[in-house]
C-alpha cells in the first residue's frame, strides 16, 4: 500500500510539472528533470510518511525551489556527467525536502504552482546551450581526450 501512495502522490506531482511546464532539459535544464524528480520523490515520501496534504505539497516545492536554475550540460553530450550524480544529490534533497516539510504544519511562503510557474519562466530566459546541447556550462569547460 506504500509504494501505490508514493507512486500516485509522485506521479500526481509530475503530472502537474509535465503540463504545467515541462520535464525536458531541452526545454527548461536540468531543472525540469532532476528538479521535478527531487520534487516527485519528495512529495511522494511524505506521502508515505504520513504527511498532510499540505505537508506533501511543501515537500514538493521545496524539492524543486533548491533546483531552480539547474543547467543540463552533459559532458561528452552523454547522460552520465553530471547527471548520475546530480541525480544522487537530488534523492538526499528529496528525504531532506520531505523530513522539513512534516516538520511544518504545512503552510508555507511559497506555493508548489509558483515554484513550478517559475521553473518555466527560469527555463524560457536560460540561454539554449544549457539546455542539453553540450554547448555550455561542464560540457565545454571538462574536455575529454
Amino acid at each position: 500500500e506504500g509504494i501505490v501512495r508514493f507512486l500516485l502522490a509522485a506521479g500526481a506531482i509530475g503530472m502537474l510539472f509535465k503540463e504545467n511546464a515541462s520535464i525536458s532539459g531541452a526545454e527548461v535544464g536540468c531543472q525540469g528533470e532532476v528538479g521535478s524528480a527531487c520534487s516527485m520523490a519528495a512529495g511522494g515520501l511524505a506521502e508515505v510518511l504520513g504527511g498532510s496534504p499540505e505537508q506533501v505539497e511543501n515537500a514538493a516545492e521545496i524539492g524543486m525551489e533548491h533546483n531552480l536554475g539547474l543547467t543540463c550540460d552533459p559532458v561528452g553530450g552523454l547522460v552520465q556527467i553530471p547527471c548520475i550524480e546530480r541525480n544522487g544529490m537530488a534523492a538526499v534533497k528529496a528525504v531532506t525536502a520531505a523530513r522539513m516539510a512534516l516538520r511544518g504544519d504545512g503552510r508555507h511562503h511559497v506555493s508548489l504552482d509558483k515554484v513550478i510557474r517559475t521553473m518555466k519562466q527560469t527555463g524560457a530566459d536560460m540561454k539554449v546551450k544549457y539546455k542539453e546541447t553540450a554547448r555550455g556550462g561542464l560540457a565545454v569547460n571538462v574536455i575529454e581526450c
